[in-house]
């Protein structure tokens, strides 16, 4: 067997030392039960992450505002694409599986943790500017945490469509028809637009 040459500094962007050694070992565990693993593999891995980075960010942000949460949700989108990488074989494009893999990475993580998907609608957020002056920092905050309320499939359709994903690939990665991700995109932007209006 060759030998295998991971460059953990691109597979593992965040900082922390039990972060990095558990993500260091999983990497390698899954290298060796693989077999070789390739130069060309390494090269997909590292364009995808050089490229396509702001998707697994913003994935993660959706699902989650806690930082340590944040971190470990990354590296399961991490770990799971350098595992799906040799099966990708090109029948959908780079970015909807990506997404799929991010998507369908973060619920089952967050399951698989305990913790019930967020669920609450878009009551009592309010993102126009009060008295004080909240500026628009806090304004995006609070998006935010209204886009992490949302129901699983709400986030994932709002979460692309920011990402400026066309209809057909958000139908694509989430199994719905265009017209259905155009109408449920048309009440999730009219929730939100009533929260900014006032």
């Amino acid at each position: 067997m060759g030998t295998i040459t991971l460059d953990i500094s691109t597979l593992l962007p965040l900082p922390g030392k039990k972060g990095v050694l558990a993500g260091i070992r999983r990497m390698l565990s899954v290298a060796l039960a693989g077999g070789e693993a390739t130069a060309l593999r390494e090269e997909k891995f590292a364009a995808i992450l050089k490229h396509h980075g702001n998707i697994i960010s913003s994935v993660c942000f959706a699902y989650s505002n806690d930082a340590e949460e944040l971190k470990d949700l990354r590296q399961d989108i991490l770990l799971n694409i350098w595992k799906g990488l040799p099966r990708y074989r090109g029948d959908a494009q780079l970015t909807t599986w990506l997404y799929r893999v991010a998507l369908n990475t973060c619920v089952c993580t967050i399951r698989k943790r305990g913790r019930r998907l967020p669920t609450v609608g878009l009551e009592g957020v309010d993102l126009t500017d009060d008295e004080n002056g909240n500026d628009r920092a806090e304004r995006i905050a609070s998006l935010h945490h209204i886009i992490s309320t949302l129901p699983p499939l709400d986030k994932a359709v709002i979460t692309m469509w920011l990402d400026e994903r066309k209809y057909e690939e958000i139908a694509e990665v989430t199994g719905l028809s265009r017209g259905n991700v155009a109408v449920r995109l048309s009440r999730i932007k009219e929730k939100i637009r009533d929260f900014m209006i006032g």
